[in-house]
């Protein structure tokens, strides 16, 4: 591949151009809100976006059918941990380089080619787009689901699909309110949200842990070490699903990196705070998890498949605790799906900038300065997925099938980001002992473990079970040829660009 060998001061440009070159100021037009978020806020992105109450209640029971009641989860859990920190440190090394919204689709761009890049940049966005459409969804339904347990609506009612996509859609519109009206407002809102999740979780888990370890109720368990060991995992197809389901867990922190033009240090701080978010989630997981299998039988795991989160709650403390895990999961929901917007606007905002994706999605609403524009799109999209989904039962299905291995798709863009990553500090590779760890080998070793993952799964699962990952996948193809043949420009003409230093 021909390169083009660069020496990067490791400082961002003061406003990114077209191409990524500086813009005069005079010529510049307006920006995103910088300087605003601190390593606090930007953890706390970070975290909500991965949602644990909502993971933990859509996920928990599929990764118990993956790899058996056999207690396994925890293993599972630090397993998919390791290849995941190990791209969020590529992400780090990457974004102090380079701190653009677009990240991933920026860095693949520059450093791969620009093809890629754009292929990497759909993928983010489909994927975003789709848990969009799926998230409200389940935040209606849980909002149905509370309103009928304090008999404000019927059985009838909450279980109605029709009303559950009235219900998603008036969330989805409070959702893409807060995320026009500021990067403030949305972060107020987000620590408000993840406080909820974080009490409830944490304080049923550590609750239900002393339970078992106080009363000893029937059909508990003690705490075995053995479940944290790669040996209870049985078989490689679990080891693999399990993986892909363990990935979706975390899928979520990069969304700091997205908000880098918005934070303070921007070279540093998204990555530190998405560092920092996988060793939160790691614990908060695990505890949750280790806490379940300790207090539910294996019969009672079969038993109630995705309302397993809730039974632990109300097992661990009673029927009350029930309702706070349904507002816990509520709000998690909430905080994704916000959360998840907004990384799809900053990417498609940063797209626009490089005039391959339609120029209204890179307006800046000026006084706000948010991508408004591109994020009412981005909305009126999903809402319009709600709609099909509630009512077309075959587009249903289809969708069903796509977010159930959503996974393969998050495995597809992180690895690609961690060899990217390797590949871009080639040239430095040997020149401090740390870095060749850090930098190298780890992003390296952690992409090639989630493509082939990835790989894996689409070709245990065949056709009828990930058709709709391959489509997604696929239709990038085309799309990506019809951008170069409409982009006006040198974009898709740029050489490949090699760092020479190490940076900060």
């Amino acid at each position: 591949m021909s390169t083009d060998v660069v020496d990067s001061t490791g400082s961002p440009p003061e406003v990114p151009g077209p191409f990524g070159a500086p813009v005069p100021g005079a010529e510049a037009g307006p920006s995103l809100r910088a300087d605003t978020l601190n390593l606090f806020d930007a953890t706390v992105v970070a975290v909500s976006s991965v949602a644990p109450a909502y993971t933990l209640a859509a996920t928990m029971f599929l990764l118990f059918s993956v790899v058996g009641v056999a207690y396994a989860g925890p293993a599972i859990i630090w397993l998919s941990f390791v290849p995941v920190l190990f791209i969020a440190i590529s992400y780090f090394h990457l974004n102090r380089r380079d701190p653009d919204c677009g990240a991933s689709y920026a860095w693949l761009s520059k450093l791969v080619h620009p093809t890629v890049g754009w292929f990497n940049g759909w993928v983010q966005v489909a994927t975003s787009v789709l848990f969009c459409i799926s998230a409200p969804l389940v935040a209606g339904a849980y909002t149905l689901q509370l309103f009928n347990e304090w008999g404000w609506v019927s059985s009838s009612t909450a279980s109605d699909i029709g009303t559950q996509a009235v219900v998603a859609g008036a969330w989805l519109a409070l959702i893409t309110f807060i995320c026009i009206w500021g990067i403030r407002w949305t972060v107020d809102f987000q620590w408000v949200l993840l406080t909820i999740e974080y009490v409830a979780v944490i304080g049923f888990s550590i609750w239900g842990i002393v339970k078992v370890a106080v009363s000893h109720p029937a059909g508990s368990t003690s705490f075995h070490w053995s479940w944290l060991s790669p040996m209870s995992v049985h078989g490689f197809a679990a080891f693999s699903g399990g993986l892909v389901l363990g990935v979706f867990f975390f899928w979520g922190w990069d969304t700091a990196t997205n908000l880098n033009e918005e934070s303070k240090n921007a070279t540093k701080t998204p990555g530190h705070a998405g560092i920092i978010a996988m060793f939160l989630l790691l614990l908060i997981f695990a505890i949750n998890i280790i806490a379940a299998q300790m207090l539910l039988p294996a019969k009672e795991w079969n038993a109630h498949g995705a309302t397993i989160l809730l039974y632990f709650a109300q097992q661990a403390a009673g029927h009350w605790a029930g309702y706070v895990m349904i507002i816990a999961v509520l709000s998690s929901t909430v905080a994704t799906t916000q959360t998840t917007l907004l990384p799809a606007a900053r990417i498609t905002l940063s797209m626009s900038r490089d005039r391959v994706f339609p120029k209204v999605f890179g307006t800046i609403q000026g006084k706000l300065k948010t991508p408004a524009v591109g994020t009412l799109i981005l909305a009126f999209i999903c809402m319009f997925g709600i709609v099909m989904v509630s009512n077309v039962s075959s587009i249903s299905k289809v969708f069903g099938d796509l977010i159930s291995n959503i996974g393969v798709l998050i495995a597809f863009y992180y690895g690609v980001t961690g060899v990217t990553c390797a590949w871009a500090y080639r040239k430095v590779a040997f020149k401090e002992v740390r870095f060749f760890f850090t930098g190298i080998l780890l992003p390296f070793v952690g992409g090639v473990v989630l493509l082939a993952v990835g790989v894996k799964v689409i070709a245990v699962a065949g056709w009828s079970g990930g058709y709709a990952d391959i489509i997604t996948l696929v239709l990038g193809v085309p799309l990506v040829i019809l951008a170069r043949l409409t982009t006006k420009g040198d974009f898709f003409k740029q050489k490949p660009v090699v760092y020479t230093e190490i940076g900060e």
